[in-house]
């Protein structure tokens, strides 16, 4: 089907800081499933690009410079392909998305290692952070991590505060329980897990239990589904498993909280995704799943891309 698609995480610039070779500009290969001609290809409207910072990934480079080196290729990505590409600054930005015009970049980071204090969460927000999620699989003076036995610090319910004023919204994914039950009983608003999958269907760590996907709805939120085959169940994983992780959450919440972050190329291949979703181009291929399962067009829109841009709206500025 042809619909309009938000993408709820893409690792673009992770990506081209650990394959030199590779160009965003020139259509995906080599293992790569994201590249502008296959975004263009494929009806994405809207990206939230990661900054993907955390403490200990990055040999040889502090986060504070890791973080940045993001940011400048980012910056170079959109003055290299400024007639594809922009930065959305306010939510009249997202008409243009909608209209067939460039496509937008919004930022999340994923892991607030790079934020030096709550003070600072001002500076990333004018930057185009809009998402935030306290920790990846590692701690820092946020919030635990899976190694440790933490939760939300009090330095992580400070920088929670400084989000909910800015709007930035809260990103439960990679968060253990303890830290996502913490974020929950301190912040009242929005929140996404921005790439996880159901517990229910596979029962891996990084995925979300039904009690925690209801949460996240009753809230407004939303999931997006992530296109890594070890999030989403044993060989041979097909387009069928990901509708199926889909339809288990649209059975607990409806279509108004599950949306799509397929996480390319976040430290996997194409060889480890979805037989037939070989880059952001067969995302389209999820939405033609769901019509053939009965669902309206209306829905599969809102799965595709319309909620993602219901949860944006409300962190952009007018």
């Amino acid at each position: 089907m042809s619909a309009f698609i938000v993408d709820g995480h893409e690792d673009i610039a992770m990506a081209l800081l650990e394959d030199r070779q590779w160009d965003f500009g020139s259509p995906a290969g080599n293992g790569h499933g994201l590249s502008l001609p296959d975004a263009k290809r494929g009806g994405v409207g809207l990206i939230l690009a990661t900054i993907f910072a955390t403490e200990g990934y990055w040999e040889d480079e502090t986060v504070a410079s890791i973080a940045e080196r993001q940011v400048k290729l980012y910056s170079e990505l959109l003055e290299k392909h400024s007639d594809d590409l922009f930065r959305v600054e306010s939510r009249g930005d997202l008409a243009l998305c909608q209209a067939g015009g460039p496509i937008g970049i919004l930022h999340l980071m994923e892991g607030a290692d790079p934020i030096r204090s709550p003070r600072d969460m001002k500076r990333w927000a004018e930057r185009g952070v809009r998402i935030v999620g306290l920790a990846w699989n590692t701690g820092n003076r946020y919030c635990g991590g899976w190694d440790d036995t933490r939760g939300v610090t009090a330095a992580g319910r400070n920088l929670l505060a400084e989000m909910r004023r800015l709007k930035v919204i809260p990103d439960l994914s990679h968060l253990k329980p303890e830290a996502f039950d913490d974020v929950m009983s301190f912040d009242d608003g929005i929140v996404v897990a921005s790439h996880s999958n159901a517990h229910a269907l596979r029962g891996h760590r990084r995925n979300l239990t039904d009690e925690q996907i209801r949460a996240i709805a009753d809230r407004d939120g939303l999931v997006g589904i992530v296109l890594y085959n070890a999030f989403l169940g044993e060989d041979p994983v097909t387009l069928e498993t990901v509708l199926a992780h889909i339809q288990h959450m649209v059975d607990l919440v409806g279509t108004d909280h599950v949306g799509l972050g397929s996480d390319f190329d976040g430290g996997f291949t194409t060889a480890e995704t979805p037989e037939g979703i070989d880059s952001v181009a067969d995302l389209r291929r999820i939405g033609d799943g769901l019509e053939a399962r009965g669902y309206a067009s209306a829905d599969v829109e809102k799965i595709l891309g319309g909620n993602w841009m219901r949860v944006i709206r409300g962190a952009l500025p007018p």
